[in-house]
């Protein structure tokens, strides 16, 4: 239960571990109601062990979530697009 920070995007990858219901299910260690963010801008669920992060669905996800707001930061900073005059 501690809060995001203000102005920080949250985005969640979720383990799942069995095929029962999702929201009763857990990774072998985390339950998915434990684990699932209410307020976060997307949650992908993979049915995985609690170490996900070396899935390849999870690494697709991570990147696509880093060009994501990559490209957000770009725009706001009015750089898109913009060449290197050296």
């Amino acid at each position: 239960e501690i809060p995001v920070a203000p102005g920080i995007a949250v985005n969640s990858i979720v383990a799942v571990s069995g095929n029962g219901p999702i929201a009763e299910d857990d990774d072998g260690v985390v339950k998915y109601t434990s684990a699932h963010l209410d307020d976060a801008e997307s949650e992908l669920v993979i049915h995985s062990g609690h170490s996900v992060h070396g899935h390849p669905l999870a690494i697709a996800e991570v990147r696509r979530i880093l060009y994501r707001h990559g490209e957000d930061a770009c725009r706001s900073a009015g750089l898109c697009g913009a060449t290197d005059n050296r």
